[in-house]
């Protein structure tokens, strides 16, 4: 799967192989939140269990490589924390309520493509790296970090706009869809039946997070350099935005 993003990537990244003008770097920093889920097809199918979205916020730094106006790189690391929420019926003392609640250190790769009226699209990848998990049955919560993966991958899509951009800030906002292409639970909590340890199936599934949140992005010119169409280089200060 990570190959398959790393060549999806790289065909993305062809038109700025033939990109003659500006190439320059942002940085500064990124906040994201929104609603989070659960997709697992054993806990989506049982009628003992109802879901409930949960809440997730992210906050780090961003850099931004521009190749030209109209392509670019994103790159960012943003600790996050997780949680979701369930009910569950099945057991002997009526309805209990189940929370997961996760840490975790999330490192974006996407690319972009802008159009003139400032909008953007933004197609990628992320790796999530785990670092703290908990999890409730009632009112009895327990460290569950071990039942839960070190890592696990996603796919991403989003769309934005321009705020407003110069030759020193520019400030983006805009909309990230995510999901995960591998489970959220490790070995260990695959042969205990997490994140449903209380009950059992007959086959284990995936546990695959997904996330729809917006973001704030705040960034400064770093600077870079410009090409002419007779080849002279010269450099950039700030942005390439005037």
């Amino acid at each position: 799967m990570r190959k398959s993003l790393l060549l999806a990537l790289g065909l993305a990244l062809l038109p700025m192989i033939a990109v003659k003008a500006q190439v320059w770097l942002e940085i500064g920093p990124k906040g994201m939140m929104g609603m989070t889920g659960l997709a697992n097809a054993n806990i989506n199918s049982d009628p003992d269990h109802d879901s409930s979205l949960g809440f997730a916020t992210s906050l780090g730094g961003a850099a931004v490589l521009n190749f030209g106006p109209y392509h670019g790189l994103n790159f960012e690391l943003l600790s996050a924390k997780y949680s979701h929420s369930m009910t569950y019926r099945g057991g002997g003392d009526g309805s209990q309520t189940v929370n997961m609640e996760w840490e975790s250190l999330d490192a974006y790769l996407l690319y972009r493509f802008y159009r003139d009226n400032g909008a953007f699209a933004e197609l990628g990848g992320k790796a999530t790296y785990v670092g703290g998990a908990q999890q409730s049955l009632g009112t009895d919560w327990a460290d569950v970090e071990e039942n839960y993966t070190d890592q696990y991958f996603s796919g991403c899509f989003g769309v934005g706009g321009f705020v407003t951009s110069n030759r020193v800030l520019v400030v983006k906002t805009g909309l990230r869809a995510e999901y995960a292409f591998t489970d959220l639970i490790s070995e260990q909590g695959q042969m205990e039946n997490y994140p449903t340890f209380y009950t059992s199936y007959d086959n284990y599934e995936e546990t695959r997070p997904f996330r729809v949140g917006f973001y704030l992005e705040v960034t400064f010119g770093v600077g870079g350099f410009a090409k002419s169409q007779c080849g002279a280089r010269g450099v950039i200060f700030g942005t390439g935005y005037n």
